[in-house]
């Protein structure tokens, strides 16, 4: 299934392209205090950014990752991005954002990751999602409870490289 255009107060939801590299780099993928928490690397240059903006592109008929790119609609800023991705270990899938340091603390976290978890809930047709934030990253774990995830046990996660490891607090939502 195609990753949908979707909207909400604030922002509008839509597929990333190689053609927001620039924005991404800029705004978020090149900040070491947004990247310090997350799986993937600080980008170093925007050949990067493009790289990965590829490979979500080539994923945008997948039935197992939906990602968006975030659009503040009084500007047109790209500040963000986040989706969902079919964990085959855990049955389910996981949610995960990243905000431009810019808009933390406003709630756009928040708004994006409801309208993401009532894509999944409404198309997909899936009644539990997990997620995770590394300790240190408690704002994170704000969202997660705002959107209606409920604490389930410590872990522990890796960057996509395997360099780092974080302990987390993991956290399933289950929908009745």
């Amino acid at each position: 299934m195609q990753t949908p255009i979707m909207e909400t107060e604030r922002l509008f939801l839509r597929p990333l392209t190689v053609e927001d590299a620039k924005s991404a780099f800029e705004n978020w993928t090149s900040d070491p205090d947004v990247a310090k928490f997350m799986r993937w690397e600080l980008h170093k240059d925007i050949f990067e950014t493009k790289e990965w903006l590829a490979s979500e592109e080539a994923l945008i008929e997948s039935d197992s990752v939906y990602s968006w790119g975030f659009v503040l609609k009084e500007t047109g800023e790209l500040i963000g991005s986040g989706g969902l991705v079919f964990m085959e270990d855990k049955g389910m899938y996981e949610l995960g954002y990243n905000m431009m340091k810019k808009y933390w603390n406003q709630g756009l976290t928040t708004e994006a990751a409801k309208a993401i978890i009532s894509f999944g809930q409404n198309t997909l047709v899936q009644k539990r999602f997990f997620c995770c934030h590394a300790k240190d990253n408690p704002a994170s774990g704000k969202v997660m409870t705002k959107v209606g995830f409920r604490y389930q046990n410590d872990g522990v996660y890796y960057s996509w490289n395997q360099e780092r490891m974080y302990e987390s607090k993991e956290y399933l939502l289950i929908i009745e």
